[in-house]
Parts: C-alpha cells; structure tokens; sequence
C-alpha cells in the first residue's frame, strides 16, 4: 500500500500534457514525409466517435465514393441471376456464377475482396451468412453491395472507383483507407473531404455536440499523427478542406 500511496503521489506531481493536434494537410505532409517502407503504403484515416455503439441510432454506418480512389484494383465477385452476369462482366466484375462463387466460398477458395449480390440471391447466401460477416464479405444495402438487379452495374463500378465502407465499432472507433502514400497530398485531402461528408450525412438524430471526438492518420506501418478536427470536419465552416474542389 505504501509503494502504491508513493506511485499516486509521484503521478499527481507531473503535468501531464496533450498531444498536440496539428492541421489535416500537415498532417497529411508529415506522415509521408516520416515514411520509411520501401513499399507504397496506405494512408489510414482513424477517428474516435462521440457515439454509444450500444444503441442501435448511434451504430454509425454507410459508404463513400472517393473522388480520388484507393490506388488498388478491388477483386469482385457479384451472385445474380445467370442472365445479369454478362452486364456484371461488362461493369467490371471480376468473378460471376453462382455455382461457382457458392462452390468457392463453401471451400474457403474464393479470391474475391468484396461480393455483391441482388436481394433474390440473398437466400443461397444465408447457410454462409457468419462466415462471410467475420471476413466482412456479407452483402448489406447499408454498404451499397445488396443491391437491386438495376442497381448492379452502378454499385460495381462504384465498388471499383474507389467505393468505401465505414462502421464504427464497439469501442466508437472508426478507420478508412483514403489513399496510397503516392498519391498527391490534394487528392489524399479531396478523399478525406468526400469522407467527412459522408459521415456527418450518419450523423445520429439523438446526438448531441460534436459528432467526431479525435482524429489521428497514419501510413501502414508508420506512427499517428494526431489532427485537430476543426481543420478537415465538414460541419466547421471555415475548416482548412472548404474550397477543395473535386
């Protein structure tokens, strides 16, 4: 008890100190610039929501289109009727047939990073519906892949430009890719921008006060950098990301 009572007062003596914030474009800067890996890195975007997960209102949810994409070629596999497969192929998917797909997801084959599906299909999905919403793969009209068979061509090729999902979890954290370490530090902010947008658009009716808490970017394998959310958050006016236009 002693040693503890010493360890109290020790941590009452020091001041302790904030991490300073600093603006989304320096941030952005930074980063890349403390960059070390020999290889194209991703540029991961992390925020603390001001959000209770618990309740289903505040489970933040949904997708965006980023006007700069990802720098990579997402692998689709789109389930619908055989006569929609052409015009899935034409759109841009890269794996389509049902059998097939089934076949690959029962062996645990499959090679595909996303799988969209029209809502007829739905139920040759349901005896795999835990083993693809583990890996993230199960179709959902929230995320833009449960789609109307009208709707396919637009949510593939969505998908390939650059189409993202976002979900807070139960700790109220929320990250995304918006871009590669290659990409000008205009077209990294345009995407954020794009993103910011998109989730004040999930803003929860019943919250109050500021919807993002904290706001931190990194590369994959570099340190975060954190960044004050008044210089990127749409709903600030005079945010530093106002007159980007995309």
């Amino acid at each position: 008890m002693l040693l503890r009572g010493r360890i109290l007062a020790y941590f009452a003596k020091v001041k302790v100190t904030e991490t300073p914030k600093i603006r989304i474009g320096e941030a952005v800067k930074l980063i890349k610039d403390r960059s070390k890996a020999k290889f194209d890195e991703t540029i991961d975007f992390q925020l603390r929501l001001n959000v209770d997960p618990k309740h289903g209102d505040q489970n933040v949810r949904g997708t965006c289109m980023l006007p700069g994409g990802l720098g990579k070629n997402v692998s689709i596999a789109v389930l619908t009727s055989n006569e929609f497969n052409d015009a899935a192929l034409r759109a841009g998917a890269d794996f389509v047939g049902q059998e097939e797909i089934l076949k690959s997801i029962k062996d645990g084959t499959y090679k595909f990073e996303k799988l969209i599906t029209t809502q007829d299909m739905l139920v040759l999905l349901k005896p795999f519906a835990r083993l693809l919403g583990t890996k993230g793969l199960m179709p959902n009209p929230k995320a833009g892949t449960l789609v109307l068979p009208q709707e396919l061509t637009q949510a593939i090729k969505g998908a390939k430009a650059g189409s993202i999902e976002f979900r807070v979890d139960s700790g109220s954290n929320l990250m995304v890719p918006v871009g590669k370490k290659s990409f000008d530090d205009k077209v990294i902010l345009m995407n954020i921008k794009a993103f910011s947008i998109a989730l004040n658009q999930k803003r929860p009716t019943s919250l109050k006060g500021q919807l993002i808490g904290e706001a931190r970017i990194k590369t994959t394998m570099g340190q975060p950098v954190e960044v004050d959310v008044s210089s990127f958050d749409q709903r600030n006016k005079e945010n530093d990301l106002k007159d980007l236009v995309y």
